[in-house]
């Protein structure tokens, strides 16, 4: 299994591998805050962004998923878990400030599937 390890950065790959497996057992009616959505190959604006969220909230809620958007392979940044959007979305409005992301929002964890 692919936990991450405490005192342990863990790479790129092993948020993405312990991410597939976090939205394997994730009920779909969860929500998170998707912080980026960009191009797979963007990775160091990925690292840095994921960094920077790490230095600033709960580390083991930054999470990388990848999709395939018209082809195109794209990985997403998400934070959190949250049983309903109105907690997604009260805690993006009390992290508002303290986030670099340009324009995060609440989605819906079906979304992520």
């Amino acid at each position: 299994s692919t936990t991450i390890k405490p005192g342990h950065e863990p790479t790129l790959d092993e948020r993405i591998a312990a991410t597939t497996q976090w939205l394997q057992h994730t009920p779909d009616t969860h929500f998170v805050i998707q912080m980026l959505s960009t191009d797979a190959e963007r990775r160091v604006e990925i690292q840095s962004l994921v960094a920077a969220l790490v230095a600033r909230l709960d580390p083991k809620q930054v999470r990388v998923y990848r999709s395939n958007l018209s082809g195109s392979d794209r990985l997403g940044v998400i934070y959190g878990d949250f049983l309903s959007r109105e907690a997604a979305q009260d805690e993006l409005t009390r992290l508002a400030n303290a986030i670099p992301a340009k324009a995060p929002y609440v989605r819906s964890v079906s979304k992520l599937k």
